[in-house]
């Protein structure tokens, strides 16, 4: 009687130990933790008139996706957005919507007529000191937005004058300077874009527009 007793003992404490590690085994279902949600943060311009082909920049509080836009083209990149026209005249209610939300942005879209052309925009700015050479040169292309349809010519030269032999063209309201390859961009240098446009009624702008490359990091 001792004897199965002992082995009923034996056989009661192997299946215990056989229940606590199937108990602490692996989480067949691990929690994945979900990433942040994405928060609108601030647009410029905020509100107000902008031109047809005006240039809107959204920032968010991480990188949203899903990215789009009720009118316009959009570029996403990282917590940014740049939102391009064309956009049609008149009130505009500029919805975005991306995976985690929607902001509706409130313009008076203004169709500039009859006044000296100017210079609305573009990929850098007359005055930049830290513009990102690799960028411009990946993107293969600078463009400057005018605030009406003009025609004429601009050139990409070095602060000295020399043509950096880039391919020019001026078409409609938009202004594209195209890389050739070997004339990249370079750090630590200044260069002057500069050109003259007009418009079909005949009223002229002289275009110049300079900007400095960042140092090597």
């Amino acid at each position: 009687m001792t004897k199965l007793f002992r082995h009923f003992v034996l056989l009661l404490a192997g299946l215990l130990a056989v229940s606590m590690l199937v108990g602490c085994g692996g989480d067949e279902n691990p929690v994945v933790a979900k990433p942040l949600p994405v928060n609108f943060v601030s647009a410029t311009p905020v509100g107000g008139e902008i031109a047809p082909n005006g240039t809107i920049t959204v920032t968010f509080d991480n990188t949203p996706g899903d990215v789009a836009v009720s009118a316009g083209t959009i570029k996403v990149r990282g917590k940014t957005a740049a939102i391009t026209g064309p956009f049609a005249s008149g009130p505009l209610a500029l919805r975005i919507t991306w995976a985690d939300g929607t902001e509706v942005l409130n313009y008076t879209v203004i169709v500039p007529c009859c006044g000296t052309p100017i210079v609305l925009g573009g990929s850098v700015n007359d005055g930049d000191t830290d513009v990102n050479p690799e960028s411009i040169n990946n993107e293969g292309m600078i463009e400057i937005t005018f605030s009406e349809e003009v025609t004429g010519n601009i050139a990409l030269q070095t602060e000295g004058g020399d043509d950096v032999g880039w391919i020019a063209k001026v078409d409609g309201t938009k202004g594209r300077l195209e890389l050739v390859k070997g004339r990249e961009l370079v750090n630590e240098t200044t260069y002057v874009i500069v050109g003259k446009v007009s418009t079909a009624d005949g009223v002229e702008t002289d275009i110049k527009i300079t900007f400095a490359t960042k140092g090597k990091a």
